[in-house]
Parts: C-alpha cells; structure tokens; sequence
C-alpha cells in the first residue's frame, strides 16, 4: 500500500488533534452523553449546566458554562459542519476550543 500523496487538512493535523476531531465527529468520546448511555461510566448525560445532555453538538454550540471560551474563539456563530469539518483553520480552533476550555474528549 502506498502512502498518501496529498494531504487533506485533517491528515495535516496533530494525532492529538485528529483524535479529538474523530471523538467529537463520532459521538465517540468521554463527555457525558456518551459515557452514561454507552458505559454507565458517569451518573447522568446531563452537562453540568443542566439544560441538556453533554454531547459534542451541545458544547461546541450550546453550553452556556463555555461562552466564554467560545466567544474567544469563535467571535461570531459558526455552524457545527464547519467546527467538525471545516478548513484546516477551523479545525484547529475546534481543538483549541477543546483544550482552553478543559474538555477531555
């Protein structure tokens, strides 16, 4: 099997960062949702702000707790397609995002 000769942005990436990309693209990660639905592993899929479950969709868009955060990196709303899969610029402010905010995905 050859290697790939050209590159997408996600493959130009840190495997720290496509990890955390595929996690939140997937559904596939330790937030809330996930780890009591799948494993049992948290008490509750709510996000501790309460209003719904901590899904990736809800922290990325939603959770009134990462305003802040999120407003420092994205200056205005920014669909969820793009965070996930948009250029290489917005790829990297999603996992930026991730890690100012805390998050372990």
């Amino acid at each position: 099997m050859r290697p790939r000769t050209n590159r997408d942005d996600y493959h130009t990436m840190s495997r720290e960062q496509q990890v955390n990309l595929i996690r939140l693209r997937t559904g596939h990660n330790r937030l809330n949702a996930h780890m009591n639905r799948k494993f049992t592993l948290a008490p509750s899929p709510t996000c501790a702000c309460g209003q719904e479950d901590q899904t990736a969709e809800h922290i990325l868009q939603r959770c009134p707790l990462l305003d802040e955060e999120r407003k420092e990196v994205w200056p205005s709303p920014i669909p969820l397609q793009t965070k996930l899969y948009g250029s290489r610029q917005e790829l990297e402010k999603t996992t930026t995002f991730i890690t100012s905010a805390g998050l372990i995905v």
